[in-house]
């Protein structure tokens, strides 16, 4: 009996040590930091009839930028978590276009579509709630959910036409790229941030991490600007005309960034 009492004890004490040795590594700090890439697929969700869905594309992006956890609690399990980064990313969608050329004395009309594939770059600051799982050997999982506040510092296009109606085949708009469109595109975006991911003790305060994110913008990339607007279209994408044979305006231009980023970082 007195052996059996004697092994229990000795069980549990090493369960206790066992445990304080698998404490995170937020047992006895506020704050840690750490650095992050993370490579993005984005695309555009549209909120206007005037871009075709049918030509909807992803794009490739890229970030990087520093996070900082906030132990704001006396328990290790639920994280402030914030930072700042460099987030390029952008997606791809087709309007109705119009473009005149003026040739000498007098002015041409085209009429097609505009594949436009657009590259937005933002300093995003993360806000998020992470609740994380203790230790399980060198292993910990999270989950975090908030909201990323996003501020445009470049915006660009490249512009691929085709043209329906082309009164001069030779004077045809070339396609362009690299065009400068800040003057459309809104300051601010908001996004719903979801994450879940693992980090891994490498040793003492030093871990790594990997998470997938989805963030979910839920404000209009475009500006009210007056000019901000797309022609009305066809079932088929073309120009829409008038009873004169004009093209018609129609709605301002209107859609929602999404992107799905692989997050890989270090904190120390």
């Amino acid at each position: 009996m007195i052996n059996t009492r004697n092994a229990i004890v000795i069980l549990v004490l090493l369960g206790f040590s066992s445990y304080s040795i698998a404490q995170s590594d937020m047992d006895d700090r506020k704050f840690r930091l750490g650095l992050q890439a993370s490579p993005n697929l984005g695309w555009f969700r549209p909120d206007i009839q005037g871009f075709t869905k049918d030509g909807l594309q992803s794009r490739f992006g890229f970030g990087y930028g520093v996070m900082v956890d906030y132990k704001f609690s006396d328990s290790p399990n639920y994280l402030l978590t914030t930072g700042v980064n460099i987030t390029t990313n952008g997606g791809g969608m087709v309007e109705a276009w119009r473009s005149d050329v003026d040739i000498l004395d007098s002015t041409y009309t085209y009429l097609g579509k505009n594949d436009r594939t657009y590259r937005m770059q933002y300093v995003n600051i993360p806000i998020l709630l992470k609740l994380r799982t203790g230790d399980v050997g060198y292993m910990s999982y999270f989950g975090a959910i908030g909201f990323d506040a996003s501020f445009r510092t470049r915006a660009k296009a490249n512009y691929d036409y085709t043209w329906n109606v082309s009164p001069i085949v030779s004077s045809e708009p070339d396609d362009v790229d690299d065009v400068d469109i800040k003057n459309q595109m809104n300051f601010m975006r908001l996004a719903l941030n979801v994450t879940l991911g693992t980090e891994y003790n490498l040793t003492g305060n030093t871990n790594i991490y990997l998470g997938l994110g989805i963030h979910n913008g839920f404000t209009n990339i475009f500006n009210a600007k007056n000019n901000n607007l797309v022609l009305k279209a066809l079932d088929n994408g073309w120009p829409q005309l008038d009873a004169n044979g004009n093209t018609i305006i129609s709605e301002k231009r209107a859609a929602k960034s999404l992107y799905v980023s692989l997050d890989v970082g270090v904190y120390f």
